[in-house]
Protein backbone atom coordinates (compact mmCIF):
# COMPACT_ATOMS: atom_id res chain seq x y z
CA UNK A 1 0.00 0.00 0.00
CA UNK A 2 3.06 2.32 0.86
CA UNK A 3 4.45 1.61 -2.96
CA UNK A 4 0.81 2.35 -4.48
CA UNK A 5 0.53 5.37 -2.45
CA UNK A 6 3.73 7.14 -3.74
CA UNK A 7 3.03 5.81 -7.19
CA UNK A 8 -0.67 7.35 -7.14
CA UNK A 9 1.46 10.84 -5.81
CA UNK A 10 3.46 10.55 -8.83
CA UNK A 11 0.90 10.16 -11.16
CA UNK A 12 -1.53 12.69 -9.42
CA UNK A 13 -4.25 10.09 -8.46
CA UNK A 14 -5.07 8.23 -5.09
CA UNK A 15 -4.43 4.65 -4.43
CA UNK A 16 -8.05 4.10 -4.28
CA UNK A 17 -8.32 5.09 -8.34
CA UNK A 18 -4.84 2.70 -8.97
CA UNK A 19 -6.65 -0.07 -7.13
CA UNK A 20 -10.12 0.64 -9.16
CA UNK A 21 -8.21 1.20 -12.43
CA UNK A 22 -7.35 -2.68 -12.61
CA UNK A 23 -10.86 -3.22 -12.18
CA UNK A 24 -12.47 -5.08 -15.03
CA UNK A 25 -15.56 -3.15 -14.46
CA UNK A 26 -13.64 0.47 -14.50
CA UNK A 27 -11.77 2.79 -16.72
CA UNK A 28 -10.31 6.30 -16.00
CA UNK A 29 -9.64 8.97 -18.36
CA UNK A 30 -7.52 12.30 -17.75
CA UNK A 31 -8.71 15.45 -18.01
CA UNK A 32 -6.65 18.73 -18.18
CA UNK A 33 -7.42 22.18 -18.13
CA UNK A 34 -6.28 23.96 -20.78
CA UNK A 35 -9.11 26.82 -20.53
CA UNK A 36 -9.21 29.29 -18.09
CA UNK A 37 -8.91 29.80 -14.08
CA UNK A 38 -11.43 26.82 -12.76
CA UNK A 39 -12.93 24.41 -15.21
CA UNK A 40 -15.85 22.34 -14.06
CA UNK A 41 -15.74 19.02 -15.78
CA UNK A 42 -19.12 16.75 -15.13
CA UNK A 43 -19.33 13.40 -16.63
CA UNK A 44 -22.06 10.53 -15.67
CA UNK A 45 -22.97 12.45 -12.47
CA UNK A 46 -19.28 13.14 -11.33
CA UNK A 47 -17.74 16.57 -11.06
CA UNK A 48 -14.24 17.79 -11.02
CA UNK A 49 -12.94 21.03 -10.58
CA UNK A 50 -9.89 21.94 -12.17
CA UNK A 51 -7.15 24.64 -11.76
CA UNK A 52 -5.70 26.11 -15.09
CA UNK A 53 -3.18 23.72 -16.27
CA UNK A 54 -4.16 20.76 -13.50
CA UNK A 55 -4.66 17.24 -14.72
CA UNK A 56 -6.79 15.04 -12.70
CA UNK A 57 -7.96 11.23 -13.26
CA UNK A 58 -11.91 10.53 -13.28
CA UNK A 59 -13.02 6.94 -13.09
CA UNK A 60 -15.33 5.92 -15.41
CA UNK A 61 -18.20 2.87 -15.74
CA UNK A 62 -16.45 0.36 -18.28
CA UNK A 63 -19.39 -1.54 -19.55
CA UNK A 64 -20.75 1.71 -21.09
CA UNK A 65 -20.45 2.60 -24.48
CA UNK A 66 -21.10 6.71 -24.39
CA UNK A 67 -20.53 8.96 -21.93
CA UNK A 68 -22.60 12.35 -21.32
CA UNK A 69 -20.21 15.60 -20.40
CA UNK A 70 -20.84 19.22 -19.28
CA UNK A 71 -18.15 21.62 -19.42
CA UNK A 72 -17.90 25.29 -18.53
CA UNK A 73 -15.34 27.41 -17.16
CA UNK A 74 -14.48 31.01 -15.67
CA UNK A 75 -12.16 32.00 -18.11
CA UNK A 76 -8.54 33.05 -17.27
CA UNK A 77 -8.80 37.03 -16.86
CA UNK A 78 -6.33 39.71 -16.27
CA UNK A 79 -7.47 39.20 -12.71
CA UNK A 80 -5.94 36.19 -12.36
CA UNK A 81 -2.73 36.99 -13.44
CA UNK A 82 -2.57 39.80 -11.33
CA UNK A 83 -2.75 37.27 -8.50
CA UNK A 84 0.14 35.26 -9.59
CA UNK A 85 2.50 38.01 -9.18
CA UNK A 86 3.68 38.52 -6.00
CA UNK A 87 3.07 42.42 -4.55
CA UNK A 88 5.83 44.34 -4.82
CA UNK A 89 7.96 46.11 -1.80
CA UNK A 90 8.91 49.25 -3.45
CA UNK A 91 6.20 52.46 -2.51
CA UNK A 92 6.31 53.28 -6.68
CA UNK A 93 6.27 49.91 -7.42
CA UNK A 94 3.55 49.19 -4.85
CA UNK A 95 1.20 52.43 -6.41
CA UNK A 96 1.58 51.12 -9.98
CA UNK A 97 0.73 47.65 -8.86
CA UNK A 98 -2.15 48.89 -7.29
CA UNK A 99 -2.87 50.82 -10.52
CA UNK A 100 -2.91 48.19 -13.12
CA UNK A 101 -4.62 45.53 -10.65
CA UNK A 102 -7.97 48.08 -10.56
CA UNK A 103 -7.37 48.24 -14.19
CA UNK A 104 -7.19 44.81 -14.63
CA UNK A 105 -10.86 43.88 -12.90
CA UNK A 106 -12.13 46.76 -15.14
CA UNK A 107 -10.92 45.07 -18.42
CA UNK A 108 -11.98 42.10 -17.27
CA UNK A 109 -15.41 43.64 -16.49
CA UNK A 110 -15.62 45.06 -19.99
CA UNK A 111 -14.09 41.52 -21.80
CA UNK A 112 -16.96 39.68 -20.12
CA UNK A 113 -19.83 41.63 -21.37
CA UNK A 114 -18.25 41.63 -24.70
CA UNK A 115 -17.84 38.28 -24.81
CA UNK A 116 -20.53 35.43 -24.96
CA UNK A 117 -19.24 32.26 -22.96
CA UNK A 118 -21.20 29.24 -23.44
CA UNK A 119 -21.85 26.10 -20.79
CA UNK A 120 -21.46 22.88 -23.82
CA UNK A 121 -23.00 19.74 -23.40
CA UNK A 122 -20.84 16.45 -24.80
CA UNK A 123 -21.61 12.90 -25.43
CA UNK A 124 -17.92 11.41 -25.55
CA UNK A 125 -18.21 7.55 -27.10
CA UNK A 126 -15.70 4.70 -27.67
CA UNK A 127 -13.79 5.82 -24.61
CA UNK A 128 -10.36 4.13 -24.18
CA UNK A 129 -8.75 3.34 -20.45
CA UNK A 130 -6.56 6.11 -19.90
CA UNK A 131 -8.07 8.11 -22.20
CA UNK A 132 -6.32 12.01 -22.58
CA UNK A 133 -9.23 14.74 -23.04
CA UNK A 134 -8.12 18.15 -22.95
CA UNK A 135 -10.33 21.25 -22.27
CA UNK A 136 -9.74 24.07 -24.15
CA UNK A 137 -10.84 28.00 -25.06
CA UNK A 138 -11.91 28.21 -28.76
CA UNK A 139 -13.05 31.39 -29.48
CA UNK A 140 -14.83 33.12 -32.69
CA UNK A 141 -16.42 36.06 -34.47
CA UNK A 142 -19.39 35.37 -36.52
CA UNK A 143 -22.21 37.66 -37.39
CA UNK A 144 -24.83 37.84 -40.10
CA UNK A 145 -24.69 39.45 -43.28
CA UNK A 146 -26.88 42.07 -43.16
CA UNK A 147 -25.82 44.41 -41.07
CA UNK A 148 -28.27 43.94 -38.50
CA UNK A 149 -25.82 42.79 -35.70
CA UNK A 150 -22.47 43.69 -35.44
CA UNK A 151 -20.29 40.51 -35.46
CA UNK A 152 -20.60 38.63 -32.25
CA UNK A 153 -17.30 36.90 -30.41
CA UNK A 154 -18.32 33.45 -28.47
CA UNK A 155 -15.99 31.47 -26.28
CA UNK A 156 -16.87 27.87 -25.63
CA UNK A 157 -14.97 24.87 -24.11
CA UNK A 158 -13.45 22.52 -26.89
CA UNK A 159 -13.07 18.95 -25.99
CA UNK A 160 -9.56 17.30 -27.54
CA UNK A 161 -9.20 14.24 -27.12
CA UNK A 162 -8.66 10.60 -29.55
CA UNK A 163 -12.35 9.38 -29.32
CA UNK A 164 -15.58 10.49 -31.23
CA UNK A 165 -17.16 13.92 -29.40
CA UNK A 166 -20.55 15.62 -30.48
CA UNK A 167 -22.15 18.56 -29.13
CA UNK A 168 -25.73 18.54 -28.06
CA UNK A 169 -26.71 21.52 -26.36
CA UNK A 170 -25.22 24.53 -25.00
CA UNK A 171 -26.88 27.87 -22.54
CA UNK A 172 -25.06 31.08 -22.51
CA UNK A 173 -23.42 31.55 -18.83
CA UNK A 174 -23.91 35.87 -19.23
CA UNK A 175 -26.47 36.34 -21.30
CA UNK A 176 -27.34 39.07 -19.15
CA UNK A 177 -24.29 41.27 -19.05
CA UNK A 178 -24.05 40.75 -22.50
CA UNK A 179 -27.03 41.81 -23.74
CA UNK A 180 -26.74 45.20 -21.28
CA UNK A 181 -23.59 45.83 -23.47
CA UNK A 182 -25.22 44.91 -26.71
CA UNK A 183 -28.38 47.18 -26.02
CA UNK A 184 -26.00 50.33 -24.90
CA UNK A 185 -24.21 49.75 -29.08
CA UNK A 186 -27.53 49.33 -30.52
CA UNK A 187 -28.78 52.55 -29.32
CA UNK A 188 -25.82 54.46 -29.46
CA UNK A 189 -24.31 53.16 -32.50
CA UNK A 190 -26.86 54.38 -35.02
CA UNK A 191 -27.43 58.38 -33.19
CA UNK A 192 -24.23 60.23 -34.67
CA UNK A 193 -25.89 58.73 -38.00
CA UNK A 194 -30.01 58.35 -37.79
CA UNK A 195 -32.09 58.54 -34.99
CA UNK A 196 -35.35 57.03 -36.72
CA UNK A 197 -32.92 54.39 -38.15
CA UNK A 198 -31.90 52.94 -34.53
CA UNK A 199 -35.23 53.13 -33.72
CA UNK A 200 -36.55 50.82 -36.41
CA UNK A 201 -33.13 48.78 -36.36
CA UNK A 202 -33.21 48.65 -32.56
CA UNK A 203 -35.95 45.69 -32.81
CA UNK A 204 -34.71 43.41 -35.56
CA UNK A 205 -30.75 43.88 -33.67
CA UNK A 206 -32.63 42.76 -30.05
CA UNK A 207 -34.60 40.09 -31.61
CA UNK A 208 -31.23 38.79 -33.43
CA UNK A 209 -29.26 39.01 -30.33
CA UNK A 210 -31.77 36.94 -28.28
CA UNK A 211 -32.22 33.99 -31.13
CA UNK A 212 -28.64 33.69 -31.30
CA UNK A 213 -28.15 33.43 -27.43
CA UNK A 214 -31.10 30.57 -26.86
CA UNK A 215 -29.44 27.30 -26.79
CA UNK A 216 -30.31 26.73 -30.48
CA UNK A 217 -28.87 29.82 -31.78
CA UNK A 218 -25.91 28.83 -29.76
CA UNK A 219 -25.56 25.37 -31.74
CA UNK A 220 -26.08 26.66 -34.54
CA UNK A 221 -23.04 28.74 -34.41
CA UNK A 222 -20.74 26.33 -32.34
CA UNK A 223 -21.16 23.79 -34.59
CA UNK A 224 -20.10 25.61 -37.15
CA UNK A 225 -17.24 26.98 -34.88
CA UNK A 226 -14.48 25.23 -36.92
CA UNK A 227 -15.41 27.13 -40.27
CA UNK A 228 -15.00 30.36 -38.26
CA UNK A 229 -12.30 29.61 -36.85
CA UNK A 230 -10.71 28.44 -39.93
CA UNK A 231 -11.75 31.21 -41.78
CA UNK A 232 -10.51 33.54 -39.51
CA UNK A 233 -6.78 31.53 -38.95
CA UNK A 234 -6.81 32.29 -42.60
CA UNK A 235 -7.69 35.60 -42.86
CA UNK A 236 -4.74 36.45 -40.64
CA UNK A 237 -2.26 34.24 -42.39
CA UNK A 238 -3.32 36.29 -45.45
CA UNK A 239 -3.04 39.45 -43.91
CA UNK A 240 -6.71 40.65 -43.87
CA UNK A 241 -7.99 42.60 -46.98
CA UNK A 242 -6.67 45.47 -47.65
CA UNK A 243 -7.98 48.30 -46.29
CA UNK A 244 -7.78 50.23 -49.36
CA UNK A 245 -9.20 47.84 -51.00
CA UNK A 246 -12.06 47.36 -48.66
CA UNK A 247 -13.26 50.68 -48.54
CA UNK A 248 -13.29 50.61 -52.53
CA UNK A 249 -15.63 47.40 -52.43
CA UNK A 250 -17.96 49.23 -49.95
CA UNK A 251 -17.84 52.26 -52.32
CA UNK A 252 -18.65 50.17 -55.16
CA UNK A 253 -21.68 48.30 -53.32
CA UNK A 254 -22.69 51.65 -52.30
CA UNK A 255 -22.58 53.10 -55.73
CA UNK A 256 -24.62 49.75 -57.10
CA UNK A 257 -26.77 49.81 -54.52
CA UNK A 258 -27.47 53.22 -55.21
CA UNK A 259 -28.08 53.06 -58.89
CA UNK A 260 -30.41 50.21 -58.33
CA UNK A 261 -32.86 52.58 -56.07
CA UNK A 262 -32.54 55.09 -58.34
CA UNK A 263 -33.32 52.83 -61.22
CA UNK A 264 -36.25 51.11 -59.57
CA UNK A 265 -37.88 54.29 -58.21
CA UNK A 266 -37.76 55.38 -61.32
CA UNK A 267 -39.99 53.06 -63.01
CA UNK A 268 -42.12 52.75 -60.66
CA UNK A 269 -42.24 56.81 -61.20
CA UNK A 270 -42.16 56.86 -64.74
CA UNK A 271 -45.55 59.30 -64.61
CA UNK A 272 -44.23 61.54 -62.78
CA UNK A 273 -40.77 61.72 -64.09
CA UNK A 274 -42.10 62.00 -68.21
CA UNK A 275 -45.10 63.66 -68.11
CA UNK A 276 -45.26 64.58 -71.53
CA UNK A 277 -47.31 61.62 -73.48
CA UNK A 278 -46.90 60.53 -77.24
CA UNK A 279 -49.58 58.02 -78.50
CA UNK A 280 -48.40 54.90 -79.85
CA UNK A 281 -49.18 56.11 -83.43
CA UNK A 282 -47.78 59.51 -82.89
CA UNK A 283 -50.50 61.58 -84.02
CA UNK A 284 -50.80 63.54 -80.95
CA UNK A 285 -48.71 64.09 -77.93
CA UNK A 286 -50.23 65.91 -74.12
CA UNK A 287 -47.78 68.43 -73.28
CA UNK A 288 -48.91 70.02 -69.74
CA UNK A 289 -52.19 69.26 -70.26
CA UNK A 290 -52.51 70.38 -73.63
CA UNK A 291 -53.25 68.61 -76.80
CA UNK A 292 -51.11 68.95 -79.74
CA UNK A 293 -51.06 67.51 -83.06
CA UNK A 294 -48.87 66.69 -85.68
CA UNK A 295 -47.68 68.58 -88.69
CA UNK A 296 -45.96 68.30 -91.53
CA UNK A 297 -42.93 70.60 -90.85
CA UNK A 298 -41.66 73.41 -88.37
CA UNK A 299 -42.45 76.60 -89.65
CA UNK A 300 -39.47 78.76 -90.91
CA UNK A 301 -40.05 81.19 -88.76
CA UNK A 302 -39.99 79.39 -85.24
CA UNK A 303 -36.75 79.31 -83.03
CA UNK A 304 -35.91 77.00 -80.02
CA UNK A 305 -37.46 77.93 -76.93
CA UNK A 306 -34.44 77.84 -74.50
CA UNK A 307 -34.78 78.61 -70.88
CA UNK A 308 -32.05 80.88 -69.03
CA UNK A 309 -30.22 80.43 -72.43
CA UNK A 310 -29.98 76.00 -72.06
CA UNK A 311 -31.77 74.03 -75.09
CA UNK A 312 -34.25 71.77 -72.81
CA UNK A 313 -34.99 68.13 -73.70
CA UNK A 314 -37.67 66.57 -71.90
CA UNK A 315 -38.08 62.82 -71.79
CA UNK A 316 -41.27 61.41 -73.33
CA UNK A 317 -43.54 58.93 -72.45
CA UNK A 318 -44.97 56.51 -74.93
CA UNK A 319 -48.60 54.81 -74.46
CA UNK A 320 -49.00 51.28 -74.85
CA UNK A 321 -45.25 50.32 -73.41
CA UNK A 322 -44.41 49.36 -69.81
CA UNK A 323 -42.61 51.93 -67.50
CA UNK A 324 -39.62 49.64 -67.35
CA UNK A 325 -39.44 50.50 -71.99
CA UNK A 326 -40.67 53.88 -71.07
CA UNK A 327 -38.49 54.49 -68.55
CA UNK A 328 -34.87 53.25 -70.35
CA UNK A 329 -36.11 54.50 -73.80
CA UNK A 330 -34.40 57.67 -75.74
CA UNK A 331 -37.58 59.80 -76.90
CA UNK A 332 -36.85 63.54 -76.55
CA UNK A 333 -39.31 66.65 -76.92
CA UNK A 334 -38.37 70.49 -77.29
CA UNK A 335 -40.25 73.36 -77.78
CA UNK A 336 -39.68 75.86 -80.14
CA UNK A 337 -41.65 79.10 -80.51
CA UNK A 338 -42.66 81.64 -82.86
CA UNK A 339 -43.03 85.52 -82.91
CA UNK A 340 -46.36 85.68 -81.84
CA UNK A 341 -45.30 83.36 -79.08
CA UNK A 342 -47.47 79.68 -80.23
CA UNK A 343 -45.69 76.72 -79.12
CA UNK A 344 -44.63 73.62 -81.17
CA UNK A 345 -43.10 70.64 -80.33
CA UNK A 346 -40.41 68.95 -81.81
CA UNK A 347 -40.15 65.26 -80.99
CA UNK A 348 -37.36 62.54 -82.06
CA UNK A 349 -37.78 59.26 -80.86
CA UNK A 350 -34.56 57.63 -79.82
CA UNK A 351 -32.76 60.68 -79.37
CA UNK A 352 -29.31 60.86 -80.41
CA UNK A 353 -27.14 61.84 -77.32
CA UNK A 354 -24.50 63.67 -79.93
CA UNK A 355 -25.42 67.48 -80.20
CA UNK A 356 -22.85 67.47 -83.49
CA UNK A 357 -23.55 65.89 -86.78
CA UNK A 358 -20.43 64.28 -88.53
CA UNK A 359 -19.08 67.52 -90.07
CA UNK A 360 -19.33 69.15 -86.62
CA UNK A 361 -22.04 71.24 -86.92
CA UNK A 362 -25.23 71.34 -84.61
CA UNK A 363 -27.32 69.35 -85.83
CA UNK A 364 -30.37 70.76 -87.50
CA UNK A 365 -33.81 69.21 -87.86
CA UNK A 366 -33.15 67.23 -90.56
CA UNK A 367 -30.25 65.67 -89.51
CA UNK A 368 -32.07 63.46 -87.13
CA UNK A 369 -33.70 60.15 -89.16
CA UNK A 370 -37.53 60.64 -88.24
CA UNK A 371 -38.00 63.80 -86.60
CA UNK A 372 -42.07 64.72 -85.75
CA UNK A 373 -43.37 68.42 -85.23
CA UNK A 374 -46.47 68.98 -83.16
CA UNK A 375 -48.56 72.28 -82.76
CA UNK A 376 -51.56 72.79 -80.23
CA UNK A 377 -54.64 71.84 -81.26
CA UNK A 378 -57.11 74.36 -82.20
CA UNK A 379 -54.31 77.21 -82.36
CA UNK A 380 -50.98 78.09 -83.09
Amino acid sequence: MDTLQRLAELLGTTAEELIAVCSDNFKSITVKNDFGAVLHFHIDNQIVSLDIGEEKSVRLDADKSSYSVCVYAEPLSLGNLMELCEPPENLKEKIQYGFIKRFSKWADKQIKRQVIYTKCYYTLKGVENGQAVTVENEMFSAGDKMWICKDMLFSYPKLICGCPSELVNAECLNRTDAFLSFKKQALTSELGISIPLMLIAYPFRKRYFKKATEPKGLMKYLSRADYYVKKDTERSKSGGRHPVLKTVGIFTLFVIMWIAAETGFGILNVEAEKPVLVSADYSKIEYYREEYVRIKELPSYTVLNKKAGIEIWTDARIEGYSKTEQYFNENKVTEFIDRDGNIYLWFIPDYDEEAFNENGEYKEFEDFDEPYVYALKNGG
